[in-house]
């Protein structure tokens, strides 16, 4: 199985119960990807800036990624070189990885929505790290029982993972790398699957799958 582990870097938070192209809904600057093949060796690297068309990077968010307007702007490239890109790999059957991909697959597909292009759900199966490292670290919730999910930094930190340029998406994709690979080394590394928001309960052999927005 080849992979595309990614990291995107974006204009501030989602709104988890808007649809991703919803107005408001942050706006991708930067995706890192880095392909591996079925050994999980390096394929290629690539680390993308997006132009800004119509929206500017917060001073709240630049403070986190380091990206402002201006950068952008200067550096960027056009949202729809980024997105084909990105589809080229998905049409060739590269599997999507993320640390959280729930945010990097919703801020992907609200760039294609945004763009009139088909969002390839359906054709996107994905495994997000953080879930499966959730069991692993096994951080308490500040309140209720279980564990919560961990930060990239202390999932790094529990498998002492050194990390280059935290919180910037090409930093922040080589660490997911470091940890697909060590879950693959313990056979810990989760199925690929499409994600449905939820499934509801129905009658015997009927299943209603709800999309996530």
């Amino acid at each position: 199985m080849k992979y595309a582990v990614i990291d995107s870097e974006c204009t501030g938070l989602f709104n988890y119960a808007l649809p991703a192209e919803a107005d408001g809904q942050p706006r991708l600057a930067s995706l890192a990807i880095i392909t591996l093949d079925e050994s999980l060796k390096v394929i290629e690297e690539r680390n993308f800036f997006v132009k800004p068309d119509g929206w500017t990077m917060p001073k709240e968010a630049q403070t986190i990624n380091g990206l402002s307007t201006e950068f952008l702007t200067q550096n960027g490239i056009p949202v729809m070189e980024v997105l084909g890109h990105y589809t080229k790999l998905i049409d060739e059957g590269y599997v999507i990885a993320a640390y959280n991909s729930q945010h990097d697959c919703k801020q992907m597909r609200g760039e294609l929505r945004r763009a009139g292009i088909p969002d390839r759900f359906e054709t996107t199966p994905n495994v997000c790290l953080m879930r499966a490292m959730t069991g692993i670290c096994k951080l308490p919730k500040a309140k209720g029982i279980g564990y919560k999910f961990p930060k990239l930094a202390e999932a790094c930190d529990y498998l002492k993972i050194k990390q280059d340029s935290a919180h910037s998406a090409l930093g922040d994709a080589w660490s997911a790398v470091a940890i697909l690979r060590w879950l693959s080394s313990k056979n810990l590394l989760p199925t690929a699957e499409i994600h449905y928001a939820k499934t509801l309960p129905l009658p015997v052999t009927t299943v209603q799958a709800v999309y996530p927005l």
